[in-house]
Parts: C-alpha cells; structure tokens; sequence
C-alpha cells in the first residue's frame, strides 16, 4: 500500500528546473498571472529574491510516497508574498505542476501553510487573488475558510486578455473558528 504525505520545504537554490516548469505550463501563466521567464538569469533572480526577502516566504510542496520504499517528489510552490509585518497581512498564492493536481495536495498544502502562517509566523490576515473563472479554485479557498470580499475588474492580464479576479481573505478570527 502507498502512502502519501504532503510536505512544506523552504525553496532553495536547488529548485531552479521546478519553477521553470511550473511556470512554463499554461495553467500556471493562466492563473498566477506571471509571464514566463525568458532566461535563465531572470529565473535565478526570481528564485534568489523569494528565498533571501523579509516579505516573502516560499515554500515548495513535496509529496513522500512510502511503501516498498521512500521516495519524495516536488510537486508546486505555495508562498505568501508582500508581507507587511506591521499590519501583518500578506497575500498566498499557490501552483502545482498540471499532472499532480486533482489529488488533493493544492488544499493539503494550503491548509499546512495557513496553520504556519497563523501559528507561527503570527499574521492577522491572509488574502489572495482568484480569476473569476477559476470556479474550482474559489470553492476550495471557500472550504478553507477564505471570503469573497470584492470582484476587481480587469485586475489582471492573461493569455491575451484582461480578467476579473475576486479578492478574498481570511482573517486570524475566522481561522480560529474554523479550527
């Protein structure tokens, strides 16, 4: 029988081939509205500021399958980003590679990052952005606790056009109740 355990690691240098893949699928140039790299420099910059900055932490998800034996495998980053320590808001985005999603590890990681953000790194207040159009994605922010505050119009522009993204947030208070 195999068993699967979803895992928050710091991204590190080492982890250059699965940000570009991740950001080279259209699903994640779809729906994280960051357009790909174009070179290997300005990866190594993205990846060198998400793990050294104050306002930023980035983790990447990691399945452990054991059975027979152990193996781990990198499946997507999930970070909360533009972290104001004074307010202590920050905004949490989250992408998986294409074929491992639908498996459940998006709303493991999800809620293992909200935890830590709440527990231990203290935040008053997570938010996110959502296009509209990503039913899938705004239900399980829902079950997970996070409400849709507002529609922004024309918020982001995407595959060749400008897209509505709700914005939604979950504050320390709803969390708590939810636990």
């Amino acid at each position: 029988m195999l068993n699967q355990t979803v895992n928050l690691i710091p991204l590190s240098n080492d982890d250059q081939e699965l940000v570009k893949d991740l950001f080279e699928q259209p699903s994640t140039l779809r729906y994280w509205f960051q357009p790909p790299f174009t070179n290997e420099e300005q990866l190594k910059q993205f990846i060198e500021l998400h793990v050294k900055a104050d306002d930023i932490i980035s983790k990447v998800i990691s399945i452990t399958e054991t059975g027979m034996a152990e193996r781990q495998t990198k499946v997507g980053l999930i970070e909360v980003i533009d972290i104001d320590t004074i307010a202590r808001v920050g905004e949490i985005e989250i992408t998986l590679l294409d074929q491992h999603q639908g498996n459940g590890f998006a709303q493991t990681a999800m809620k293992q990052m909200i935890q830590q953000m709440f527990e231990i790194y203290n935040m008053h207040k997570l938010f996110l952005y959502v296009d509209v159009e990503n039913e899938a994605a705004a239900h399980i922010y829902q079950k997970l606790g996070f409400e849709i505050e507002g529609t922004i119009k024309e918020q982001f522009y995407a595959m060749g056009s400008y897209h509505d993204a709700f914005y939604m947030g979950l504050t320390r208070t709803n969390y708590e109740n939810q636990k």
